[in-house]
């Protein structure tokens, strides 16, 4: 009787579980609900992120606009807001769409004109920066009102962060598109071999448009979510968390190289690591080691994830030789 592998989302929480006992018996502290929670809400923003920024890498390319677009959307719905008086359902609803139409933009020149996505979305990335100071000439806006925009980051709802429930519906239902909806399929195909793709009748440009635009739209979302949460907004509000979103996307199982990707082990790298940057300031270990463990238990659950520590004789997986 054969045993099926292990999922890659399931290889990857044979680390966090284990990591999660390891973490409690060094420190009491760490598994409390308190801590647990903070913890997950510390991780909010990436795991907003990760849910669409997935699409434009498993189609072979990348997203390194997601700081900027999310600090910028931080910036538009307050003017919107607070400059222009428009009802803050309206104004989220216009930040998204603005944040649709530059992902638009991003996928057109990738997809229409054959620029590299990476070359593309670094120049997004600088001058949605650029747009984000002007608009906002350069200072750190405060976000006191409405009361229920600020709810949306500071607000709970059964005892839980009002964020987390945002990340986690958006994670849900975009693991649900990529691996049950036909779009999902096409996703991956055109990751996986655009020329079979093309062969099967998918449109690669078209579905590289739609990934960059649905980046775009979360990125939005978690620009609102982090103004919400912060009650301030300035140009360098997420600078750098694309860097945190490619890391969990690809600890997760992403692939690189495009044609692979799961939102969920996505989700589990960025609290994984979390929970070990979490645990040990519990343990008071001095920061200067926290590179140190959190690189090495990284470099594991990759290991993991890619099949080179499958339980086989010889230790490696045979499929990876």
């Amino acid at each position: 009787m054969k045993i099926k592998p292990l999922t890659q989302d399931v290889r990857l929480l044979l680390v966090l579980l284990p990591l999660m006992a390891v973490l409690s018996t060094l420190s009491p502290r760490f598994l409390t609900l308190d801590n647990l929670t903070n913890v997950v809400w510390s991780v909010c923003l990436i795991g907003i992120l990760a849910s669409g920024a997935i699409y434009p890498r498993i189609t072979g390319g990348i997203d390194l606009s997601l700081g900027s677009m999310a600090a910028l959307s931080g910036i538009v719905v307050d003017m919107f807001m607070n400059r222009f008086g428009f009802h803050w359902i309206l104004a989220i609803a216009l930040t998204l769409l603005i944040g649709a139409l530059i992902g638009l933009f991003n996928g057109f020149i990738v997809a229409k004109i054959k620029v590299p996505a990476f070359v593309v979305t670094m120049a997004a990335k600088t001058y949605l920066y650029g747009v984000g100071l002007v608009v906002s000439q350069g200072a750190m806006l405060a976000i006191l009102k409405p009361k229920p925009f600020i709810a949306i980051g500071t607000g709970r709802f059964l005892g839980l962060p009002i964020p987390i429930y945002i990340m986690f519906a958006l994670a849900l239902s975009s693991q649900f598109i990529l691996k049950r909806s036909a779009f999902g399929r096409k996703v991956m195909a055109v990751g996986a071999n655009e020329v079979a793709a093309k062969l099967s009748g998918v449109d690669p440009d078209s579905i590289r448009l739609a990934a960059y635009t649905i980046s775009g739209v979360t990125s939005a979302i978690g620009g609102v979510v982090l103004a919400s949460l912060t009650q301030q907004v300035f140009a360098a509000a997420a600078s750098g968390v694309e860097l945190d979103v490619m890391t969990a996307l690809v600890i997760g199982g992403t692939s690189p190289i495009g044609g692979r990707g799961s939102v969920a082990g996505g989700l589990i790298g960025a609290i994984m690591v979390a929970f070990i940057v979490n645990g040990l300031n519990l343990m008071n270990v001095p920061a200067s080691f926290h590179p140190i463990v959190t690189g090495s238990v990284i470099i594991v659950a990759l290991l993991l994830n890619e099949g080179y520590l499958s339980p086989k004789k010889g230790g490696l997986s045979s499929a990876r030789r």
